[in-house]
């Protein structure tokens, strides 16, 4: 029978690191300094029924612990390169789209905010985040890349992380980062990356198993 391999933490540590530095090209380069003018797209109703609503702020930004949490519980080496690959494509479709479509959002200014925290936060995205890169949205995408590749950890994990992927897809909104048309976009390429996933790599792992 195939014995499933786990890999160290450091293995999955420099997977990040290099992850990283690829998001630093493919997000971080066109979100500030790209020279071609960005598009708008047209807000739809929810976009305009929705208002900003400060404290989700702090949902929005929980995405990176969604990340280091999906590292951290992926040990098996198998289920670790399967989130890898699919964290890798949605980086570079969405970044095709930031190079070679860029789009940004009529982005309100941000009220004052008393509480510390979440103050610090909202200043944190306001300068880290222009409103550019904005479709296909991949904090939507990779959100939903390490939601979906918990899926083997039994219905109280799936449960528990499916409510607060939903929770920061909802949050791209309220946060008024995202068009509506952004999060469908970022599902979408999810969902493509995850079916080129499955059928190019599913079977020859099936394969290993049965040996």
């Amino acid at each position: 029978m195939f014995a499933s391999k786990n890999c160290s933490f450091a293995y999955r540590l420099g997977i990040f690191a290099l992850f990283m530095s690829a998001y630093g090209i493919l997000y971080v380069i066109p979100n500030f300094f790209l020279s071609v003018p960005p598009q708008e797209l047209p807000l739809l109703w929810i976009d305009e029924a929705i208002p900003l609503i400060p404290w989700t702020f702090l949902v929005y930004t929980s995405d990176y612990l969604v990340f280091v949490l999906a590292i951290f519980l992926l040990s098996e080496k198998e289920r670790f390169d399967s989130f890898t690959r699919m964290m890798f494509g949605v980086l570079f479709v969405c970044g095709a789209f930031f190079y070679g479509f860029p789009t940004t959002y009529p982005r309100p200014d941000y009220p004052a905010e008393a509480h510390w925290l979440l103050g610090a936060v909202m200043r944190f995205v306001a300068s880290a985040d222009s409103p550019r890169n904005c479709f296909p949205s991949m904090h939507v995408g990779l959100t939903a890349v390490a939601t979906w590749s918990l899926r083997h950890f039994g219905l109280r994990t799936v449960t528990a992380f499916s409510l607060w992927s939903l929770a920061i897809f909802a949050s791209t909104l309220t946060t008024k980062q995202h068009y509506f048309l952004d999060i469908v976009g970022g599902l979408f390429v999810m969902g493509f990356i995850a079916l080129l996933e499955n059928r190019l790599f599913s079977p020859a792992i099936v394969e290993r198993q049965q040996l």
